[in-house]
This record gives structure tokens, C-alpha cells and sequence, in this order.
């Protein structure tokens, strides 16, 4: 590994310390060296907050240092007047004489910021650790190009894939560990969403209960507003609450949510299901940029044919059940072939306290 894909690792290091927290912005860190020390660093912390380029300049006390020195980011400075000014200027302003860059802004409202920086005579380059930079953002890179948040799914199961014992009770199916680190996700992500039948059979509060991470927004989709005024959800965080529901359902009853404080959101039907289309940009509008999909088998169901999933976090824990009267992870159609069964790719194994947890990724074609 050279000098620029040493400090280009460190800046993504420090991108990572803002996971789940800069929606709808990308993650971003920035590192400042000088004669091969690092003189500054700095990392975007939220939206409306100074970028990681200001942040990397503002930590030099003397700004004379930086005069002549080079500064590493993961991702292109920006270009724009959004809610802060271009870091392409701020950087032309401090006197730093090169740009080191992960990988050029997908969002061409705030790109140019290297075409600004070689216009002052700044020497520019792109495309280090390139890969990285981008995994780091994919999420962001998910909003920008397909118009849609970053979808994952997160199952546990038994072995055979059923999620639920008879009658549809699907808690503690694996263990108390595989358990925490579900919280950890949906700290890590903006949202958590479950269809209204597991909010009627399971009765989840949703909420991230590992000290340290933030809470998520929790959605639920629930077409004719059938979910109980009672339910557990409830009981906490009432303004974080987002329910999805059809033009055609109740509006007292939306009325009645709206005065607890719950997010009310009205989503086009295609047919007897939620337009994906029209879902997908409400939730974006609603600064939902990364969702963790929690159920139930109807829920995965449409994720899974519309082709909207990312990646998928499936738990198994090493248990079989009998299937009669219990629901299977993937609540459609079946194939008619092996060869037409939806793949996993990039595909990690990690045992947890006894169960087996499978990361991987999906091909997204949109969902025609």
C-alpha cells in the first residue's frame, strides 16, 4: 500500500465514525498532511454540519501549515451553495496545493469540484482506493442513481427458512447475540419497516435498544390502517413513527394518529399493493435513505418480486421446524426453476453464538 492509499484508508477510517448519521448526505472523512505527517482531520458529522474538508482545515490551528500541503478525501469537494458553501473554494482558499480523491460525486448538483481546483492551479487526483470509497457510499450512491433507499432485508429463521412457529409467532428464534447486533443495524441504518401483520402478531416496539446508536424512524406499511391504537410501537418515540397507508383508508383514524404525533404518509396503489415507485420516493422524501426490513413473509414477499432489496442480513439459527401452519422468509410465488431463483452475491458467512449469519447482495434491476 503507497503513501496515497495509506491516508485515503484513514480517511475513509473517519468517514465511518458518522455511519447512519448524514442522510441524505454521503459519508465523508478528510485527512490534511504535510512533509508525511498529518496536520489535520476532519469528517462530515451530519447534514447541515461543516463538511470533512472544513472540518479537516478548521483542526490546523496554524493555517500556515497548510500552505503547500495535500488533503485526502474519499469523495469529490463539492461544488454547490447548499446548506454550506463549496469545500472546492474553501480548499482553493487555504492554500493546500493538492487534492487527493477516492471517487468523483455521483450528484451532479455539487460536482465540478475538480475541474474548480485545477482551474487554481491545485494538482488533482481521482480514483484512489476507488472501490472502498464506494462501498463506503452505497447507500448514497443507491439514492442518487436509482431513486430509492437502500433496501435490507433481515430475516432470522429456522433452517428449512420458516420464520414463525404455528400460528405465526416468529420471536427468539435465534439468540440473544444474533438479537443485539439486529439492534446495532438499525441504529446503523435511518429506518426500520415491518408489513402490519407483524405489527398484529408480534406486537415489536422497533426501536434500537444498544446504548450508543441512535433511534431509527419506524415504518410500517399498512395499507387499510389496521393497526391497533394500542399496539406497543406506540409507547415510544411516537413522532418517529411513520405509517403507509392508501388514500382509501380511514381518514379519522389518520387524524387520530396524526394528533399522537405519528407521521402519516399516503402512498399510490399498483393493483392491491403499494406502488414501489411511489413508495420508495416518499420514504427518500422523508430523509429514509437506508431501510432495514424486517417483515413479515408478505413484506419480503414484495421486496423480494419487485426486485427492490440491496442486501440481506439472514440469521439462522440451527433449529428445523415443521412448515405446516408456520410462514416461510419469502411469502410468494414459488420458481418454476432452480435457475430462476433470486441469487445472493459477495456472499460472507459468520457464525453467532451457535447460529449462521449470511450477508450478501442483490442485483437491482428496478421491478418492473
Amino acid at each position: 500500500m503507497n503513501q496515497d492509499e495509506i491516508y485515503m484508508k484513514r480517511a475513509i477510517e473517519l468517514a465511518k465514525k458518522a455511519k447512519g448519521k448524514t442522510c441524505p448526505n454521503p459519508l465523508v472523512g478528510a485527512v490534511i498532511v504535510k512533509n508525511g505527517k498529518i496536520i489535520g482531520e476532519g469528517y462530515h458529522k451530519k447534514a447541515g454540519l461543516p463538511h470533512a474538508e472544513v472540518e479537516a482545515i478548521n483542526s490546523v490551528k496554524d493555517k500556515n501549515l497548510l500552505k503547500g500541503s495535500t488533503i485526502y478525501v474519499n469523495l469529490e469537494p463539492c461544488n454547490h451553495y447548499g446548506r454550506t458553501p463549496p469545500c472546492s473554494i474553501a480548499i482553493i482558499k487555504s492554500g493546500i496545493k493538492r487534492v487527493v480523491i477516492g471517487m468523483r460525486d455521483i450528484n451532479k448538483k455539487a460536482r465540478g469540484g475538480v475541474e474548480r481546483m485545477k482551474s487554481a492551479g491545485i494538482d488533482v487526483k481521482v480514483g484512489v482506493l476507488e472501490d472502498e470509497a464506494r462501498k463506503l457510499n452505497e447507500v448514497f450512491i443507491e439514492n442518487m442513481v436509482n431513486k430509492k433507499p437502500f433496501f435490507i432485508m433481515k430475516a432470522a429463521m429456522f433452517l428449512n427458512g420458516c420464520i414463525s412457529v404455528k400460528g405465526g409467532v416468529s420471536k427468539w428464534i435465534t439468540s440473544e447475540k444474533s438479537r443485539r447486533l439486529v439492534h446495532k443495524l438499525r441504529g446503523l441504518n435511518s429506518a426500520v419497516l415491518v408489513g402490519i401483520n407483524t405489527v398484529l402478531m408480534d406486537d415489536p416496539l422497533l426501536t434500537c435498544r444498544v446504548k450508543g446508536y441512535r433511534q431509527p424512524k419506524r415504518v410500517v406499511l399498512d395499507k387499510n390502517l389496521r393497526i391497533p391504537l394500542t399496539a406497543n410501537i406506540f409507547s415510544k418515540y411516537p413522532e418517529n413513527i411513520y405509517i403507509v397507508t392508501s388514500k382509501q383508508s380511514d381518514d379519522a383514524k389518520k387524524r387520530v394518529l396524526e394528533a399522537m404525533d405519528v407521521n402519516i404518509i399516503e402512498c399510490n396503489l399498483n393493483g392491491d399493493e403499494f406502488d414501489p415507485d411511489d413508495l420508495s420516493k416518499k420514504l427518500l422524501d422523508n430523509e429514509i435513505c437506508s431501510c432495514l426490513v424486517e417483515g413479515g413473509s408478505r413484506t419480503h414477499g414484495y421486496f423480494l418480486k419487485r426486485k427492490l432489496y440491496n442486501k440481506a442480513y439472514l440469521f439462522y439459527a440451527p433449529k428445523i421446524t415443521g412448515s405446516y401452519g408456520a410462514f416461510n422468509v419469502a411469502g410468494f410465488e414459488a420458481v418454476s426453476t432452480p435457475d430462476e431463483a433470486i441469487r445472493l452475491n459477495n456472499v460472507k458467512c459468520k457464525s453467532i453464538d451457535g447460529d449462521m449469519l449470511i450477508e450478501g447482495y442483490f442485483d437491482v434491476h428496478r421491478h418492473n
